[in-house]
């Protein structure tokens, strides 16, 4: 790393989450240039390798000598997220790969373990990312191998340490990888045996979809992503006391032949029943910053048995095993019962008895099925996937 050591080297070309980008390291000393260059060693040799691109535009990111080594990566990770908002499926996930290319990607929110389980299970896997990940439609991975965040302070998990990956011997980063396996992460002191368990199609996408980023904004997001959740099988989770006895099994899995996946129907929205991208951004802003997003539906209790009801706009969904999985903005929102066939039936514009109906034929007659579907469709309303026509 000699040549990247001399002083005048003062701009480096990096490559990381399908981005081009400019490191400019000229605020700070030779010592600490050199520092900054070896722990995005990986970056650097992406720029010249072949590798999967998404944006071929550079954007500089400047070191100063008064950020910590996380602040720069937690920048150009979140610029990178800007960078491919609706473009990519982004995963908040860990990204690790065998000499092949085939990846292992593990799911978990902050602070569910993704950097402890990179920086042991890496050692033996090649390193992708320890934190988001860049999936293609295709399947196809952008590395994101930057210097993984360690958790120096377990009562301070925002003061973190980042080694450069050589130092923790993590394995070589492939240019070119694709996703084969992905699990959700369970960590439970109570484990004894660490376990790869199965998970239903609708539980997996729910525990992934508060991990990713701007779904909504990739045409077919919701389908993109159970593809994702059933590569090469069912969906699954590990469930573990320790990350360092996972080795084998996690080696294993990824290495085992495809099973067979379930399926689903998906239920993209055409254009005009398309949940307009300002629309979805506003929902997802006022559910980031707590509560439920207003819905600006009439929902009535004295609804007449003659009002037309319809679907509300929405972003993706998709039907599996008598359930539904409507996506309006970031917002996930299960159906089943009464409530999903309510919602399929309101493709076209359908009045409340027609819809009494439909329910009757499709799930049994029952004394009150008047009201109890009256009910359902005062809660779909409510909840922003309904509306009056």
């Amino acid at each position: 790393m000699s040549d990247l050591a001399k002083e005048e080297v003062r701009h480096l070309d990096l490559v990381s989450m399908g981005c081009r980008w400019v490191l400019d390291v000229s605020d700070l000393d030779e010592v600490s240039a050199a520092q900054t260059a070896a722990r995005w060693r990986r970056c650097i040799d992406l720029a010249t390798a072949a590798t999967t691109i998404v944006d071929d535009e550079p954007e500089t990111i400047r070191a100063t000598a008064t950020q910590q080594p996380y602040d720069l990566s937690r920048e150009l990770t979140r610029k990178g997220l800007m960078r491919l908002r609706g473009r990519v499926t982004l995963l908040h996930a860990a990204a690790l790969a065998d000499a092949s290319g085939r990846a292992i990607a593990l799911v978990a929110p902050s602070g569910g373990g993704k950097s402890t389980a990179t920086s042991v299970l890496g050692r033996r896997l090649g390193y992708l990312s320890d934190e988001t990940l860049v999936l293609l439609e295709d399947h196809g991975i952008a590395p994101h191998p930057k210097p993984p965040s360690l958790v120096v302070d377990p009562d301070d998990r925002w003061r973190k340490d980042e080694p450069a990956p050589d130092e923790l011997d993590l394995g070589p980063t492939p240019g070119q990888a694709r996703l084969a396996r992905l699990l959700t992460l369970e960590r439970d002191e109570d484990v004894t045996e660490p376990a790869i368990e199965p998970v239903g199609l609708i539980d997996q996408l729910l525990a992934v979809l508060p991990e990713t980023s701007s779904t909504w904004l990739v045409p077919a997001g919701l389908d993109r992503l159970a593809r994702a959740v059933t590569v090469g099988g069912p969906p699954a989770r590990l469930r573990y006391a320790e990350v360092d006895t996972c080795h084998d099994l996690v080696r294993e899995h990824l290495a085992a032949p495809e099973t067979q996946a379930p399926t689903w129907e998906h239920l993209p929205p055409d254009e005009a029943e398309r949940l307009r991208p300002d629309e979805a951004e506003r929902r997802t802003v006022e559910q980031v910053r707590g509560g439920e997003p207003a819905i600006s539906q009439e929902s009535d209790d004295d609804l007449d048995g003659s009002d037309g009801l319809v679907r509300a706009p929405w972003s993706d969904a998709i039907a599996h095993d008598g359930e539904v999985l409507v996506l309006a903005g970031a917002r996930p929102l299960r159906l089943a019962g009464a409530g999903a066939t309510i919602w399929l039936a309101a493709r076209n514009e359908r009045t409340l008895d027609e819809l009494t109906d439909v329910v009757v034929a499709e799930l049994g007659d029952h004394p009150d099925s008047s009201a109890l579907v009256r009910a359902a469709v005062v809660d779909l309303l409510d909840h922003g996937v309904l509306a009056l026509a």
